[in-house]
């Protein structure tokens, strides 16, 4: 389906993204679109006959290289612009890493991929602006149910 198709959709997008923490360091990747760099948690659509546990791992080895094992669903959200061209529902799983040596993927959006000191993560430009979020799920040790956050039309684009 080309870029353009995909956004005519009259459906919303399921996309997963991951929350890996080691050490006290949340791993993140860079993007660079239309000019912006901002940085994102690793993640992206679930295909069709996939489930969502098996888009989490595929996305993190695409974006990183490494393997995981999906832990806990800890979030959802929307992404409704105000024109509501689009609708993308956004599943967050914290992993823990299994294997593998951290590497930048292929796509040609990504020009980075590191981890940070979790008490960094405010200071970043991180898209959506959740890090208030991931900062107290993760002080509270992602205890609890999975939380709705709502319409998280905050991504300045």
């Amino acid at each position: 389906m080309s870029e353009p198709e995909k956004r005519n959709m009259k459906y919303p997008r399921i996309r997963v993204s991951v929350i890996v923490i080691q050490e006290g360091k949340i791993l993140l990747v860079q993007h660079e679109k239309q000019g912006k760099t901002y940085w994102v948690l690793p993640g992206g659509g679930v295909d069709f006959g996939e489930t969502l546990e098996e888009a989490v791992v595929r996305e993190l080895k695409e974006e990183t290289n490494l393997d995981i094992t999906v832990e806990k669903l800890v979030f959802v959200d929307d992404f409704i612009p105000e024109d509501r061209h689009r609708h993308v529902v956004d599943l967050y799983f914290t992993a823990k890493v299994v294997s593998g040596e951290l590497k930048l993927g292929a796509d040609s959006i990504m020009r980075e991929v590191r981890y940070f000191p979790i008490e960094e993560l405010a200071e970043l430009t991180l898209y959506p602006k959740i890090a208030d979020r991931i900062v107290e799920a993760y002080q509270q040790g992602f205890a609890g149910s999975a939380l709705y956050l709502g319409n998280v039309n905050d991504w300045g684009r």
